[in-house]
């Protein structure tokens, strides 16, 4: 603390003899310079007060107008804000203390100030009391902030939690104190392991941050971005820990909605051309790398689908696109990655699958599409469907070339008349 004006003090003292010496103590004071205003009773002192404003307060306890700790609770009263150090001619150790309880924010013992003590307390109380209001100020912030705050001591027990960590958990910040966080939000989503190497890094004084799913107190799950800091002390030990907690559900949801606008076809909820590329691409790398490795694309066109468009509407049309969707869907395996790549054209990447499976596949698709049939107020709407289907090769240098056999395979499917399986034989 460094000030270079001077520091007002308010002293309550009835005896003119320990007043003057007070004032001449503050007077031998090295460390700061010091202007005194003597009041002789507690209601002087709060005329003082009304009048002027004052740093510190230096108060006797026997005063002709109160006595004892009820001077101590009058002067906080009229004095708010202004550290009280009491002035006492008792020496006793469990006075004192009481007295600091209530409220006094030091005890000196009258005729045993020292040199230069009377001075350093004063500079001391000054010093506390602007701690004090600091950390009142980071209190309030962090009661006020929006993020959940919760406070450990070294065995991750919680000693401390704002407001916010009660609307993210549910747990008031009563019942937040005494328990570990991860036993009152463990949602079992995360495995031993994510909460091991969490811990491996914190132990090493390393701060972790990371998004896990967590559980409310009504069971509810919610992704939350949590952000842990170690708190070390001189000798470098760690002696608690503070978290930060966000909830990013919102966010999270935002990003698969996100996800599925770009990896899916709107009208039909099929994997997009895009993400029917990458994935096509990444089965033709492990053709090429694994020997033993096959997999088969399927090229599915509904056969004159513009007739549907033209002579009922297009919304008609998408009926039927989403019920064929609905068709593929149906037979696709987990592994199986089905399209729409544009219009009327769709595609289905059979991973691991032979010439065999493919084409079990392809004749069962074709006859349940020509077996379906469309409500519609003219009548049933039918459609077929032509397939090609083609293997993916070691020789095909990308996914488009292995697109190219599959097309060219359903156009032989077209030409022999519609409603076919081909096998491209390239």
């Amino acid at each position: 603390m460094s000030r270079t004006e001077a520091i007002r003090v308010l002293l309550v003292e009835d005896e003119a003899g320990d007043a003057h010496l007070v004032k001449m103590k503050l007077r031998q004071a090295q460390c700061a310079r010091f202007e005194v205003t003597w009041a002789q009773s507690l209601i002087e002192a709060r005329q003082c007060l009304d009048a002027l404003s004052f740093d510190v307060m230096l108060l006797d306890l026997s005063l002709p107008d109160s006595e004892g700790l009820a001077t101590v609770h009058s002067a906080r009263g009229m004095a708010k804000g202004v550290p009280i150090v009491v002035l006492s001619g008792r020496g006793d150790t469990d006075f004192a203390l009481t007295v600091l309880e209530s409220g006094a924010l030091d005890y000196m013992v009258k005729g045993d100030f020292g040199y230069d003590g009377l001075g350093r307390v004063v500079r001391y109380a000054l010093l506390r009391t602007e701690m004090e209001a600091r950390n009142n100020l980071l209190i309030a912030a962090l009661e006020a902030a929006a993020n959940g705050v919760v406070i450990t001591d070294k065995d991750a027990t919680i000693i401390w939690a704002n407001p916010a960590f009660g609307r993210l958990t549910g747990y008031s910040p009563e019942e937040a104190v005494g328990n570990n966080p991860n036993k009152l939000t463990n949602s079992g989503i995360q495995n031993k392991e994510f909460y091991q190497k969490m811990w491996t890094n914190l132990l090493t004084g390393q701060p972790w941050r990371g998004e896990l799913v967590n559980k409310r107190k009504d069971g509810s799950l919610y992704y939350e971005e949590l952000s842990i800091a170690p708190v070390k002390n001189d000798a470098e030990e760690i002696t608690h820990f503070i978290g930060i907690k966000e909830d990013i559900t919102v966010r999270k949801e935002m990003e698969a909605q996100l996800q599925e606008l770009a990896s899916t076809d709107p009208l039909t909820g099929l994997f997009n051309r895009r993400v029917f590329l990458e994935r096509l691409e990444q089965e033709r790398a492990k053709v090429a790398r694994l020997p033993h490795y096959v997999a088969v694309v399927l090229m599915l066109d509904l056969d004159l689908f513009k007739r549907v468009n033209d002579t009922y509407g297009h919304a008609t049309g998408d009926a039927v696109l989403k019920a064929f969707a609905d068709i593929m869907r149906n037979n696709s395996r987990a592994i199986d990655v089905p399209a729409r790549l544009g219009g009327e054209e769709f595609a289905i990447l059979l991973a691991g699958a032979n010439k065999s499976d493919a084409m079990t596949m392809a004749e069962r698709l074709r006859q349940q599409v020509a077996a379906t049939f469309i409500d519609h107020e003219a009548g049933p709407i039918q459609v077929t469907v032509s397939i090609g289907a083609a293997a993916l090769s070691a020789k095909d240098i990308n996914a488009e070339a292995v697109l190219h056999h599959a097309d060219a395979a359903l156009y032989e499917a077209k030409d022999r008349g519609r409603n076919q399986t081909y096998w491209s034989c390239f």
